[in-house]
């Protein structure tokens, strides 16, 4: 699970195989904020977790149960989560799952309670097992590189940018060599990491690449509820006043596996104005623009969030990369 944990924000297409459709894909679980802990991925604290379950199995009988009944809990945690906040099941996790219930199981059939309770009423003898498995995880949390904290642009954006003339935001090379369209769902955590990634190239090459945003919110953006296509209509908003690719960011930072958000908390984290920015947001107009945003990308037909026009011709996110590194080598 480490590994694949790993894998997903620096080669995500090496684990399509753990996905099988959108209720069981492994990526979005790997990129939602559930994934790490305390500045520690998930799958390392299993690891560690796993480790005390092996030393006490061979050593402390008495903390095997209290273990195999912390992990159960635990893993039961994240399949909540997965279902109700993510919405979205991973093959790995779920095997883990069922491997702690049965671990919960043989505990509970080899228990020996009195034994049990007597270990855990000696502070010391805790704090002696413990220790080490509680040491490798602080310094986990202290010096694993955060690979998994996407890069955007937190104070506005170093390169130049503007608008086209079909009115679409665009930033990168003024005179372009190479020209991306990308469209994404602000909402969608696999458009985070793409355009991430999309931004890790334009900084390796900013002469020559130019990438062109198109929301694509995923419905019809009517104004039948405020809710409608919202993320799109807050970057629209915060580009009016020049904030739209620090909007951008603020929403790929908070928005991906989010249960909720509030329009007031991004206005005050970018400085604009709350209540101009709900009255635009509100604004019929608005509804407008994002629903051409929408209709653009509707007609391309494409697959899927996040899509990729290259030379006029749809592409996968693999087949972008590929013909990027073709045209300007290196990309990262």
């Amino acid at each position: 699970m480490q590994v694949s944990h790993v894998r997903t924000y620096f080669d995500p297409d090496a684990i399509e195989f753990c996905n099988v459709g959108e209720r069981l894909d492994c990526v979005s679980v790997a990129l939602s904020r559930a994934s790490v802990l305390l500045n520690v991925p998930v799958a390392f604290w299993g690891i560690v977790g796993f480790t005390l379950l092996l030393f006490a199995l061979r050593r402390r009988p008495p903390l095997v149960l209290p273990l195999a009944l912390a992990a159960a809990l635990a893993t039961t945690a994240l399949l909540i989560v997965e279902i109700v906040v993510i919405r979205s099941l991973c093959l790995f996790c779920e095997a883990v799952h069922l491997i702690t219930l049965w671990l919960l199981y043989l505990a509970w059939r080899q228990r020996d309670l009195p034994a049990t309770f007597t270990y855990l009423r000696s502070p010391r003898a805790l704090a002696r097992d413990l220790a080490a498995p509680a040491l490798v995880l602080a310094c986990a949390a202290v010096f694993t590189p955060r690979y998994w904290m996407i890069s955007t642009w937190k104070g506005g954006s170093q390169y130049p940018s503007g608008v086209t003339e079909d009115g679409f935001r665009w930033i990168g090379a003024a005179e372009p060599t190479v020209v991306v369209h990308e469209f994404v769902d602000y909402a969608c955590p696999h458009c985070a990491l793409a355009t991430s990634r999309m931004y890790m190239v334009l900084g390796r090459h900013p002469d020559e690449l130019r990438i062109v945003r198109h929301m694509w919110p995923r419905m019809r953006c009517l104004p039948v509820t405020a809710k409608r296509c919202e993320y799109a209509r807050a970057a629209l908003c915060a580009g009016d006043v020049g904030k739209f690719w620090e909007m951008e960011s603020w929403l790929f930072d908070h928005i991906p596996g989010a249960p909720r958000w509030s329009p007031e908390d991004a206005a005050a984290d970018l400085g604009l104005d709350a209540e101009a920015l709900a009255a635009c947001m509100d604004d019929p107009a608005t509804f407008e623009r994002a629903e051409f945003e929408s209709k653009y990308a509707r007609k391309l037909k494409l697959d899927g969030t996040p899509g990729y026009t290259l030379d006029g011709e749809k592409r996968s996110p693999a087949q972008v990369h590929a013909a990027l590194r073709e045209r300007l080598g290196p990309l990262w």
